[in-house]
C-alpha cells in the first residue's frame, strides 16, 4: 500500500473571499473545509482553426503533417484566471457541484 502525503499551501486570512454561492463566510456552517476554485475562460482562434482544418484537408487528412506545415498551432487564447471560493454547503448543493470537480480521477 502506498502512503500518500498531502501537499498543503498556507492560506492567509487576507486571501479569504465570501462564498461565491451564498455570499457568507467560508466556515459559517461549522464545516472545517471549503473550496478554492480557479477557472480560466478560453476563446477559440477561429481563423487559425479554419486555416489548420483547410491544411489538413489539403494534406489528405494527415493531421501530423499539417501541424508541421502550419504557421501556427494555436487553437485558443487563455484569458486571465478567476478565483472564487465556495463554502462546503454550496460546493455540494450548487448547480455545478464544486466538490465533484475537486475529486481525483484516480
Amino acid at each position: 500500500m502506498t502512503d500518500k502525503t498531502i501537499d498543503t499551501k498556507p492560506l492567509d486570512v487576507s486571501e479569504l473571499l465570501p462564498c461565491a454561492g451564498c455570499g457568507k463566510g467560508m466556515m459559517h456552517g461549522g464545516n472545517i473545509h471549503f473550496y478554492e476554485v480557479e477557472t480560466r475562460q478560453c476563446i477559440v482562434d477561429l481563423a487559425n482553426v479554419q486555416r489548420m482544418h483547410g491544411l489538413e484537408m489539403m494534406m489528405g487528412g494527415a493531421v501530423g503533417l499539417a501541424r508541421v506545415f502550419s504557421p501556427s498551432n494555436t487553437v485558443a487564447h487563455r484569458l486571465q484566471p478567476e478565483r472564487k471560493m465556495f463554502c462546503a454547503e454550496c460546493a455540494m448543493t450548487s448547480g455545478t457541484p464544486v466538490a465533484m470537480l475537486a475529486e481525483s480521477s484516480e
